[in-house]
């Protein structure tokens, strides 16, 4: 019989605040230390490159995706770290696991570990590195990694088609017309590879959509604009559920695996059960998840 994680909490707490006599705020303080310990988490590694700030919005927007159970790593470039102390970020971000400059094979590892690279404040030496493949500073061996091994990866900043390349532009300096147009033709071939560039005040909803698989309400969402999830998002990143369609599939409706996003995403819409259609598989790994949250799955 499959037992609500809340409910075994409670009984947990039932016998110790027998055991020990606790008092009821004692009880209640226990009741948040266990809360807090059973919530699930979701490690994603935050980029800041460059000596900008992020911007209000930018430093809402993380601390709204800290609140949702996110465990925030922020990997600051040398020059960010210059001008931005460690105890200024955590002044301002709030909680979060600052990393110094990893070596080099524990870069490429970087990857296995985080889902998701979310990129806070992108500098354009960061961009020109990246694209012309220099290997000579952190940001950009991280983000190429994450590229090449077919991760997702969102930066905050508006999308390159929405470029200005006029010369009162911040992130162009002032530079001559045509390395202007070079370096935003830099930022559409990272897009090319799979960057998602969104504006601030859509960094939550890109973040949810990545780790926690939300559909947008509408086919055109409330954007108008139906989002766009890079091929390299899926397949060997492990985001979305797998099918098989065309051919191969024959005159059978296309096979389903649920996994265990399909479980984080039903907790964080609140629901308390899974509908397995006929032709669906369910991993072990989801099962387990599932029975974990108090999640059924029908069918």
């Amino acid at each position: 019989m499959r037992q609500d994680p809340r409910r075994v909490l409670e009984i947990i707490l039932d016998e110790l605040a027998q055991a020990f006599h606790l008092s009821p705020e004692a009880v209640d303080r226990c009741r948040q230390k266990l809360a807090e310990l059973a919530r699930p988490r979701w490690p994603v590694l935050f980029l800041a490159t460059g000596d900008e700030p992020p911007s209000e919005a930018t430093i809402e927007a993380f601390r709204a995706l800290t609140a949702l159970g996110i465990d925030a790593s922020l990997l600051p470039s040398h020059s960010f770290g210059q001008v931005w102390s460690r105890r200024v970020l955590r002044a301002q971000l709030g909680r979060l696991s600052i990393l110094g400059d990893p070596p080099a094979d524990a870069i490429h590892q970087l990857p296995d570990h985080f889902p998701l690279l979310c990129i806070l404040t992108l500098s354009a030496n960061t961009v020109v590195k990246t694209v012309l493949g220099l290997r000579d500073a952190v940001p950009p061996r991280v983000l190429r990694a994450f590229l090449e091994r077919g991760r997702p990866v969102v930066a905050v900043g508006r999308p390159p088609q929405r470029l200005a390349i006029d010369q009162g532009a911040p992130m162009f300096w002032g530079l001559p017309l045509a390395v202007r147009q070079w370096l935003a033709e830099g930022y559409r071939t990272l897009e090319q590879w799979g960057v998602e560039f969104v504006e601030a005040e859509h960094l939550v909803a890109a973040v949810r959509r990545y780790l926690f698989i939300v559909p947008p309400q509408s086919a055109t969402g409330s954007t108008g604009i139906l989002p766009v999830i890079p091929q390299s998002a899926m397949g060997s990143a492990g985001i979305l559920p797998a099918t098989l369609t065309g051919p191969e599939a024959g005159d059978q409706k296309a096979r389903v695996f649920i996994t265990t996003d399909d479980v984080r995403a039903a907790r964080a819409r609140g629901e308390r059960e899974i509908r397995v259609p006929p032709n669906a598989t369910v991993t072990d790994e989801a099962r387990e998840f599932a029975h974990r949250w108090g999640i059924l799955l029908l069918g």
